[in-house]
């Protein structure tokens, strides 16, 4: 009984390493792409690249869906916290609820399951650009007045057509596959170690 407490405080505490390096990931890699427009809608891509890593390691040392559901949503609690419009977690909480069941179905033993997972877990920073197509006066004024500059505004709006939404999704993928091919390498003894290669 008492290894089984052990064990289980061992991997709580563990996933809360993991979900805090991911947040850090996240912070970084987004105050260096948010000045320049073209950086800014490379920065999901960016982080899903950098974040598979852990990501990974995270599903090896705590196989568990609840710190792949945090992980999905913290971000978009912290977009609201700042300032930002609040339907970011319209986009994370149920792509937070997909990567858990995928990642699921593999009892968190799959490598292929948990970098399909991985992908889905990437659109969770969606949520913080949707509203550039869909609430699209609304994000640019409240963009503006929010202390970005007006040729920021203006060359976001002239990079962000309607079909570049669905390309930053294909894009993520293809990032957070690139990450999680990286990490199989990077990680192998680990992953072999969790049953997972």
């Amino acid at each position: 009984m008492e290894s089984k407490k052990s064990t289980s405080s061992r991997a709580a505490i563990l996933a809360g390493v993991f979900i805090a390096l991911y947040l850090a990931i996240y912070v970084v890699i987004g105050a260096i792409c948010m000045p320049v427009p073209v950086l800014f809608l490379l920065m999901p891509e960016l982080v899903a690249l950098a974040a598979a890593p852990v990501y990974h390691i995270m599903l090896a040392k705590s196989p568990s869906g609840t710190p792949v559901f945090i992980a999905a949503v913290l971000p978009s609690l912290v977009l609201i916290a700042s300032g930002h419009i609040p339907i970011a977690p319209l986009v994370s909480i149920p792509v937070g609820i997909a990567a858990v069941l995928i990642a699921r179905k593999g009892r968190y033993q799959s490598f292929k399951l948990n970098a399909a997972s991985h992908t889905i877990f990437s659109w969770n920073l969606l949520g913080g650009f949707v509203p550039i197509w869909f609430m699209r006066d609304y994000f640019f004024a409240d963009t503006l007045a929010g202390g970005m500059s007006a040729d920021f505004c203006n060359t976001l709006y002239a990079l962000t057509p309607n079909w570049v939404l669905p390309a930053m999704m294909v894009a993520i993928a293809a990032f957070s596959l690139a990450g999680s091919l990286i990490a199989r390498k990077l990680l192998a003894g680990r992953l072999e170690r969790a049953g997972i290669l």
